[in-house]
């Protein structure tokens, strides 16, 4: 029994620290006329422990830890982007870059996502480290 739990808890934890890419990860045949897009996750101490899921257009593409980001192309128009709970509709523009940031903060979700300004992203993707 003691041994039937202790891997059910072994499990859980391998599985709350999955992170990477998934095989819905987009990916854009033709980047000339898409828009970059950058989602990226602060490197604050709260939920450190766990990955977040990414979410483009209702789909998972992508898990990430504390101070990863993850950047992909999307073809011009409206997507939604974020966390599993809330996303953003945005509306992308052809040959733009976006930059998006995961923040702990004290919602029920316990997660918020923003878009940032291009400064403010290029700061955190020098803070931050990239999916593979």
């Amino acid at each position: 029994m003691r041994k039937t739990i202790s891997l059910a808890v072994l499990a859980l934890l391998l599985f709350a620290c999955a992170h990477g890419k998934t095989d819905n990860f987009p990916l854009a045949a033709n980047t000339v006329d898409a828009a970059r897009v950058y989602i990226i996750r602060d490197n604050n101490f709260m939920g450190l422990g766990f990955s977040l899921k990414v979410v483009l257009d209702d789909a998972i593409i992508a898990r990430l830890r504390s101070g990863e980001y993850v950047s992909f192309y999307v073809e011009p128009g409206f997507h939604s982007v974020g966390i599993s709970e809330p996303t953003l509709t945005v509306p992308f523009a052809k040959g733009e870059t976006y930059y998006f940031l995961i923040a702990a903060d004290y919602s029920k979700f316990g997660f918020e996502i923003q878009r940032i300004s291009d400064k403010k992203g290029e700061l955190w993707l020098s803070k931050t480290k990239s999916v593979k």
